[in-house]
């Protein structure tokens, strides 16, 4: 797909323009041995419940919602995520693509499920790295401004409202599946799934989209 035939393109940031291997970290083993502790469980059992109650509001708000997690287990989930930030990193190609968009006078838009907390941590760390990242994009945008997770049609509403997008225009690459059909449901024109969002865990290509390992594979000419 070509990028260059649209208007604007919309890029996820967590296991698209950043490198999901910190959040299946945090998640799946950081809060999971800070809950066993916690709760004089062990690891595996700790793991399970954390997996648990995360999947049973998997595609709502909540399931971003860094508060309502800190509440729920009872963790510093701040003080966590602060001690493994010097994993925070971008994709391979990741700066690459974002440069050549910049050079094609692109508007790029950061559309974000990250909870603002996050957010800002995030952002925090990949600029002690790369002072200019977040001047790559016209706007950046999570969704829990608008009350609603990319997997909802309000979502996708309030974010065309806001920015002025042509969602026939536009071209959206995710990681997530029910992201991308919410965005195929609505009218974006153009869907790129990214294949490999961990760095440490193989491929696995999304059906029915067009899929990318690294994001400079869509750099054209």
């Amino acid at each position: 797909m070509n990028l260059l035939n649209f208007e604007s393109v919309l890029l996820d940031m967590d296991g698209t323009l950043l490198d999901g291997h910190f959040d299946d970290l945090f998640w799946n083993d950081w809060v999971a041995k800070a809950y066993a502790v916690k709760n004089r469980l062990t690891l595996d059992r700790a793991r399970q419940q954390v997996q648990i109650d995360l999947q049973a509001v998997a595609g709502q708000l909540a399931w971003y919602d860094f508060d309502h997690w800190a509440d729920h287990f009872s963790l510093d989930l701040e003080s966590l995520q602060e001690s493994g930030q010097g994993l925070i990193q971008c994709r391979p190609g990741t700066l690459a693509l974002l440069d050549y968009l910049t050079e094609h006078s692109m508007p790029m838009i950061l559309a974000t499920n990250a909870h603002p907390k996050i957010l800002a941590f995030k952002l925090k760390a990949i600029q002690a790295k790369h002072p200019k990242f977040t001047d790559y994009f016209s706007d950046i945008i999570t969704s829990h401004s608008f009350g609603s997770p990319k997997e909802a049609h309000e979502f996708w509403q309030q974010f065309t409202e806001q920015t002025g997008i042509n969602p026939a225009r536009s071209a959206l690459i995710d990681d997530n599946a029910k992201v991308l059909d919410a965005a195929k449901a609505y009218g974006i024109a153009g869907l790129i799934a990214v294949s490999q969002p961990n760095s440490n865990q193989p491929p696995q290509p999304l059906l029915g989209y067009e899929n990318v390992c690294y994001l400079n594979e869509l750099i054209t000419g």
